[in-house]
């Protein structure tokens, strides 16, 4: 396996302060590949879910391919430029880290014998403690969906994991210090606002969202669930200019208050 050579630089000068672990640890969105599989592609399924590529390196050295697309979980090694990844599902893949900077990383990933050239945008995001990385496995179960009806129990417990989610991808922009939070594929029935969070109708609830409940009506209970804890009175800092830092503490109020 190709490693990094003494005098070889994978990352640029602007990013030379920061090792090539600190630098890969975040969420990446894929934006264009060479030689393509299934996975590497966007797409909307016959319910109307959206699907996208990306993936998600974590400090524990665990690693989320498809966070927002079809996921699957994996162990990752990295020695010099070389990422070798051992699958949940028996797969293995190994990358090669063509250049990595603050905002773009090019991998060439060769799995079965056959080699993609992909092109990843950063996210600007940071956990640095993997147990609050919302793409954590513990972190993100919600999202997957039950094999059986749940009770309101269960149902109250999964909207609750889904709001905890959102405090922590939030947390993760901020520590990144991103200039900007990106919801797109995730599943998310909130619209967010500076000083305020409102919810989708049921008419106009996010398909993938619902797609995280066993049913559609399944998941109607669950966003009232969530509803009636958004209209609870909630401590908004009203001296907070950045909204992303004011709406953080107010998910946790809202997660606590279930």
């Amino acid at each position: 396996m190709p490693s990094q050579k003494r005098n070889e630089k994978i990352t640029d000068d602007a990013s030379e302060t920061l090792d090539t672990f600190h630098l890969l640890t975040q969420f990446w969105q894929l934006t264009d590949a060479d030689h393509p599989t299934s996975k590497d592609i966007s797409f909307t399924s016959d319910e109307g879910v959206l699907y996208q590529p990306g993936i998600v390196f974590m400090t524990d050295s665990s690693l989320l391919e498809n966070p927002t697309g079809e996921m699957t979980y994996g162990k990752f090694s990295l020695k010099g430029n070389a990422i070798n990844v051992e699958f949940d599902d028996g797969r293995e893949a190994s990358y090669i880290i063509d250049r990595i900077n603050k905002k773009k990383l090019l991998l060439s990933r060769t799995e079965k014998k056959h080699t993609s050239k992909l092109t990843y945008k950063a996210t600007s995001t940071s956990w640095p403690d993997t147990h609050k990385n919302p793409f954590a496995r513990q972190n993100y179960q919600w999202a997957q969906k039950p094999k059986k009806p749940e009770t309101d129990d269960e149902i109250k417990n999964r909207v609750k994991e889904s709001v905890q989610f959102f405090v922590y991808y939030f947390d993760g922009f901020l520590n990144g210090k991103a200039q900007q939070i990106d919801f797109t594929g995730l599943p998310n029935c909130l619209n967010w606002y500076s000083g305020g969070i409102s919810i989708d109708n049921e008419d106009k609830l996010d398909k993938k969202w619902i797609s995280c409940f066993y049913s559609k009506e399944q998941a109607y209970k669950g966003r009232q669930m969530l509803e009636d804890a958004l209209v609870k009175k909630h401590n908004w800092d009203a001296k907070e200019t950045n909204w992303m830092k004011q709406t953080m503490p107010v998910l946790q109020q809202i997660h606590d208050g279930m």
